[in-house]
């Protein structure tokens, strides 16, 4: 089955994420991550965008922000294209609507990406195979998200600025971040 969206949310009340993902036109699957398990997949991640990075030819600059994502991997935080929910029927795990935690993680690089096995208890491990390109947008939702959650590299307060987006970082539940 082919990926057709991604969703990352934080839920700070319970301090998971949630990774929503859309396939095809009618199956969907949604994973309550750990900080353990970002940690892991952004570690997996960082090795395969190592692997990548060298054969990858240097875009000439152009008049769009640095920070700003390829147009190839998708919009990164813009609503331009909310994502499509799913009936509870098309749950790949077949338990409804609901999420399901994420117990352990193994990785395997492969040639042209990587795959992730998700260990669900008591249900059947998950695979989720990603090309270099879909790595790249799944570690760009992961970063972005836990950065904005305070996970990992963490900034002293009394050392942020006092724009407006630092204040935005600072406030609870960002919402989402969506891959298209």
């Amino acid at each position: 089955m082919e990926i057709s969206q991604i969703q990352l949310n934080y839920i700070d009340v319970e301090d998971r994420m949630v990774l929503r993902i859309n396939m095809g036109v009618e199956q969907h699957l949604t994973l309550v991550l750990t900080r353990r398990i970002v940690r892991f997949m952004l570690d997996s991640l960082s090795v395969l965008l190592q692997r990548i990075s060298p054969a990858e030819p240097i875009a000439p600059h152009s008049s769009a922000s640095a920070n700003e994502a390829p147009a190839a991997l998708g919009q990164i935080g813009k609503d331009t294209a909310p994502f499509e929910e799913r009936a509870p029927e098309g749950n790949v795990l077949n338990v409804g609507s609901a999420a399901v935690l994420v117990n352990n993680a193994a990785c395997q690089q492969t040639d042209t990406g990587l795959t992730f096995t998700f260990l669900i208890e008591p249900l059947q491990p998950v695979n989720l195979n990603l090309s270099a390109h879909l790595g790249l947008g799944v570690s760009q939702l992961l970063t972005e998200l836990s950065r904005r959650a305070q996970w990992f590299d963490v900034t002293a307060i009394g050392q942020r600025e006092t724009s407006k987006e630092a204040l935005m970082d600072l406030m609870p539940n960002q919402g989402s971040v969506t891959y298209h």
